[in-house]
């Protein structure tokens, strides 16, 4: 029976085989520097936002400003722009910012989620915490695909969600769309006025929608797909708890972009090629007016306008060599265009990076992983960077592995560090960033059960980090003022148990994080040794999902430990740490499912970020029928 399965990063048409193994069995050796979190996690985010499936499924802490507002990621003690985020293998950080706001990237509108760390991030400049793999699969032999979604929740919370498509044998296509709105217009206890008082959040509403089509053709030895991810986000931002008072006040954001690429893949017997082609769109504005209460004053106007056009091609070789050993190596060129009122005129910038990897068995139950890039900005020269992944599996008792990696990164200023109007340093060089991990596996299935329990710790060197920093001038700088040391302990479990109509899955995270600034001007200011602010040294979640024939029952737990917002001795502000329960009881009924959601069961009150409200318990239920 032939398959006709066909995933964007597979081998073509495989001849389908009957597997009988031990009743205990354990995993071939992998290296421990990725992680791609699974499809039973995906479906059950699949109606929000990827902000909110990591921070309840991953170990990357997300710093956000509540529902509607700015989501960034902090991987391994490091700041939202050392996070790099990949769609389909391109960058999605934006080259004004650096960032990614992950309150934007909606779950539904992907079909896998990965991590990589350390030496998994060596084919890409600018990881130097981690990066975030997102991407999408095409098939093909499955026929007519119909999926619908609808969720009503608290505060008027609505979500519309459709997919669309039919998987032919040698051609597929696929529609997703969606809607998302919310009057967002919770209760919270507002502790940022005196006496602290019962309030409700206002000018907090938000609108997201997009459309995604994709499609597929099967050539004889070759694949041809495109995509376009095409959105459009309107939020309404509310004030600050200690600004609620003020009723002469507007913030917004109004954003828009068009991801498009098309891909083209071939195979033969030992390997394969990719050539990539993409163009970004993107527009974004921001607008704030604060007036003083009393006098009706202007007190503070920004009215900001960025107009962004990145191109991306790249061209990817796999070929196996000898043996167990493979060629892997890219070419990439990166070309960005920025309009914005913050800068003098358009600013450009060209990226070009070559890369190759070796990997093989250099002898039994051990792998090797030896990488290098070499990159250029604007036709200078950025250097050479190396990694190394060594891994090994004990012959002696095979659930047990460990990886040991080394990797040297970089991350390029943004536009913003370099050209903002006025405070923009043009002189700023890339901050440069070296990790060592060292990480190990146990993991093992035996009969019904299967166990997967992961522990490791990293140590990393950032130079030339960048700081924004107040001036002579009364306007802020970036400057290359911190080199900073990153270190931490990272635990994972994965447990399922499947036994006639019940199944069990349990999976959890916990990260130690200790984050310092080691450089001479953080001795001078006796800021040294103290862990840097927003970033928690204790982060975990936990996941447990039940199932019994058509009924389901999951329960989640987020646990963030308390963060400084200032270096100073009596800290004023400091947040608190806090635990968040979720529970969600769902039933199938032939092609339809209803889902009944809890969040923050317990009504727990907290803050993520200084002095911007978080939602208590709400309710939502969610209808699904997939044909």
């Amino acid at each position: 029976m032939m398959s006709l399965r066909l995933h964007a990063q597979d081998t073509i048409m495989l001849q389908s085989v009957e597997v009988i193994g031990d009743k205990e069995t354990v995993e071939t050796l992998k290296p421990l520097v990725a992680r791609k979190l699974d499809t039973l996690v995906l479906q059950s985010k699949s109606t929000s936002s990827l902000s909110d499936l990591l921070i309840q499924h991953s170990p990357v802490f997300i710093k956000t400003y509540g529902p509607g507002g700015t989501s960034t990621a902090s991987f391994r003690g490091t700041t939202a722009s050392h996070t790099l985020v990949l769609w389909n293998g391109f960058q999605l950080n934006a080259p004004t910012l650096g960032q990614v706001d992950f309150s934007t990237i909606p779950v539904f509108l992907v079909d896998d989620v990965s991590l990589n760390w350390g030496s998994g991030t060596s084919n890409n400049s600018g990881g130097l915490g981690g990066t975030v793999n997102i991407d999408n699969t095409h098939h093909f032999g499955d026929g007519f695909l119909l999926d619908l979604k609808q969720t009503y929740g608290s505060f008027n919370t609505l979500g519309s969600f459709v997919t669309v498509g039919h998987y032919g044998k040698k051609f597929s296509f696929r529609v997703k769309a969606y809607r998302n709105s919310s009057d967002n217009d919770f209760e919270y206890n507002n502790t940022g006025v005196f006496p602290a008082q019962r309030m409700k959040q206002r000018n907090a509403d938000f609108v997201d929608y997009g459309v995604m089509p994709e499609v597929s053709f099967m050539l004889k030895n070759s694949v041809i797909s495109a995509s376009s991810w095409n959105q459009w986000n309107d939020r309404n931002l509310p004030p600050i708890m200690t600004n609620a008072n003020n009723k002469n006040f507007e913030e917004w954001t109004k954003d828009s972009f068009s991801r498009n690429f098309l891909s083209f893949k071939t195979y033969w017997n030992t390997g394969n090629l990719q050539l990539k082609s993409a163009a970004f769109i993107e527009n974004q504005r921001y607008f704030l007016e604060v007036r003083n209460p009393e006098t009706n004053g202007f007190v503070t106007g920004i009215n900001s306008e960025n107009h962004a056009l990145v191109l991306h091609q790249i061209a990817n070789l796999e070929q196996q060599l000898y043996q167990s050993w493979t060629l892997k190596a890219k070419l990439q060129w990166d070309n960005e265009r920025v309009r914005s009122n913050n800068y003098e005129g358009q600013k450009l910038r060209n990226m070009i990076s070559a890369y190759a990897a070796v990997d093989g068995e250099p002898f039994s139950c051990a792998k090797l992983n030896l990488t290098a890039r070499y990159d250029w900005t604007d036709g200078k020269p950025m250097g050479l960077f190396p990694t190394a992944t060594f891994s090994y599996q004990l012959p002696f008792y095979k659930a047990v592995s460990f990886t040991l990696g080394y990797s040297h990164n970089y991350r390029n200023p943004s536009l913003n560090d370099l050209y903002w109007y006025p405070g923009g340093n043009p002189d700023l060089l890339p901050e440069n960033g070296r990790t060592a991990d060292l990480a190990l596996k146990y993991g093992l299935q035996k009969g019904p059960f299967k166990l997967d329990l992961r522990t490791g710790g990293y140590l990393s060197w950032v130079k030339n980090w960048i700081q924004w920093k107040p001036s002579f001038y009364r306007y802020w700088e970036p400057e290359n003022v911190a080199m900073v040391f990153a270190r931490g302990i990272e635990n994972h479990v994965d447990a399922s148990f499947v036994e006639g109509d019940w199944k069990v899955s349990l999976s959890g995270n916990y990260v130690f994080t200790v984050t310092t600034d080691e450089s001479e001007a953080a001795q001078m200011q006796g800021v040294n040794g103290k862990q840097l602010i927003y970033i928690p040294q204790h982060h975990g979640n936990m996941f447990i999902d039940t199932r019994w024939k058509t009924w389901s029952m999951s329960y989640t737990l987020e646990a963030t430990g308390s963060r400084s917002t200032s270096y100073a001795d009596e800290e004023t502000y400091p947040l608190r740490a806090y635990c968040l329960h979720h529970i969600a009881i769902g039933k199938q009924i032939k092609k339809f499912r209803v889902e009944l959601r809890c969040n923050n069961l317990t009504n727990k009150d907290y803050q993520n970020v200084i002095w911007r409200a978080m939602p208590g318990r709400s309710f939502e239920v969610m209808l699904n029928y997939k044909y």
